[in-house]
């Protein structure tokens, strides 16, 4: 079983994902209009570690977890 939180600010979202086995710090994924970060908190230098990218490669990463190994070309419709 996993757990996470997801949480509904004013302007972001904010998903939680908690390591129950308390190996390493807890994932926070937060989606505003100017791109989606990742954040961990990094005991030894005493700060987050943030990881910026646009909601376009956070699509394409999510796509990408329900596939094989392999390389793809990810085509979009504009509608």
């Amino acid at each position: 079983m996993q757990l996470f939180t997801n949480e509904y600010e004013f302007g972001a979202t904010v998903t939680t994902i908690l390591d129950e086995t308390a190996e390493n710090e807890d994932l926070e994924i937060i989606i505003d209009d100017n791109g989606v970060f990742f954040r961990q908190w990094n005991e030894a230098h005493e700060r987050y570690d943030l990881i910026l990218i646009t909601h376009k490669m956070f699509a394409e990463f999510i796509h990408a977890m329900n596939k094989p190994e392999g390389a793809y070309h990810v085509y979009y419709e504009k509608k």
